[in-house]
Formats: C-alpha cells, sequence, structure tokens
C-alpha cells in the first residue's frame, strides 16, 4: 500500500473517530438533560423542559440516522443494523414521552442513551 493510501485511510478512521465521538458526548448531554427533566419531574415548567430535552434527542437520532444513511459511520454492517434498529426504538419511546410524559418511559430513554453513548465511546478508543 502506498504511503498516500495509508494517510487517507488514517484520515478517513481519525474523521470516523471524530464523528462517533461527537455523536456519544452529544448523547452525554442529552442523557444529562433528560436525567435533569427526571430529577425534577413534580417542577412548574417541567413540560417545556421536557419538550425542549426531547427534541433535542430527537435531533441527535436523527442525526445518527442520517450518518448510518450517507454511510459516514464506518463500522461493520451488523453494528449498523443494531444501531438503526435503536434509533427508530429511541424515537418510539420520544414519541411515547410526548404523547403520555411518563417517568418509567423516560427512564428507559435515558438508559438507552446513556448505553449508546458509551458503547460509541468504546468504539472510538477501538478505533
Amino acid at each position: 500500500m502506498s504511503p498516500e493510501n495509508e494517510i487517507r485511510q488514517a484520515q478517513r478512521r481519525i474523521r470516523h473517530a471524530d464523528v462517533m465521538m461527537d455523536e456519544a458526548t452529544q448523547l452525554d448531554e442529552i442523557a444529562a438533560q433528560l436525567m435533569a427533566v427526571q430529577r425534577h419531574w413534580h417542577a412548574p415548567d417541567r413540560s417545556l423542559q421536557l419538550m425542549t430535552a426531547l427534541e433535542a434527542s430527537r435531533s441527535v437520532w436523527h442525526a445518527i440516522q442520517a450518518a448510518l444513511a450517507h454511510g459516514s459511520l464506518l463500522l461493520p454492517p451488523e453494528v449498523q443494523h443494531n444501531l438503526l434498529i435503536l434509533s427508530v426504538y429511541a424515537d418510539s419511546k420520544i414519541t411515547a414521552c410526548e404523547s403520555c410524559p411518563d417517568a418509567d418511559t423516560l427512564a428507559s430513554l435515558i438508559a438507552l442513551t446513556r448505553t449508546l453513548a458509551g458503547s460509541l465511546k468504546e468504539w472510538r478508543e477501538a478505533a
């Protein structure tokens, strides 16, 4: 392999790792927002805080779906497939929280978000 090809491949791996770290960081921030809403469930502005956190969450999950669709996440096919399934599941949890706010549904979305953030960090370290 030529040095130029090795450099290009290394740059792609770095960009790929950066994308995953960006998504992981965003998911960590979203989980923190959702946990703040959960901690202050009876606050008078909970509806607004929940709506803001859920919209941010949906935005990140849709960004993950878009990255998968555009092939910018260079993960093994089975990992991409699982990530797509998780993103669709997360979207259903977000919709459920919007239509009928419930602390248990929010807790499952938080757990999913935190777990994926941790997994993406592990993939970044492995990349």
